[in-house]
């Protein structure tokens, strides 16, 4: 009898690229782990007490801090809720069209130029 293994299927549309920046979602200090033209994934420090309540649906600014210094501010909602880890994500909501193309940018590793 021969055994397969399935790996799970990555169902996302757009292309990501992995990151650690600096961020903060409404004040909160995290980490953004990934991004794409759609969304980002982040983490939280899951070291603490008590986890914030950042539940599906809930809306915020996302602050970003690139590595040359400039500072993005992004309206976001929460499409995957905090797990134990600490890790969750979301979509951003009316992009700028100078943001997408930061954002687009970060993706092929060519901020400097934007």
């Amino acid at each position: 009898m021969r055994h397969t293994t399935v790996k799970p299927k990555n169902r996302r549309r757009d292309r990501r690229r992995h990151l650690d920046l600096v961020a903060k979602l409404d004040g909160r200090a995290l980490t953004l782990t990934d991004i794409s033209v759609t969304g980002f994934g982040a983490a939280i420090d899951a070291t603490g007490t008590k986890m914030p309540d950042l539940p599906v649906g809930y809306r915020g600014k996302l602050e970003i801090w690139l590595k040359d210094g400039r500072h993005l501010q992004l309206a976001i909602v929460i499409k995957r809720a905090i797990a134990q880890n600490g890790a969750f994500g979301g979509h951003f909501e009316n992009l700028s069209d100078e943001h997408f193309r930061l954002i687009e940018a970060l993706l092929l590793g060519r901020e400097h130029k934007v």
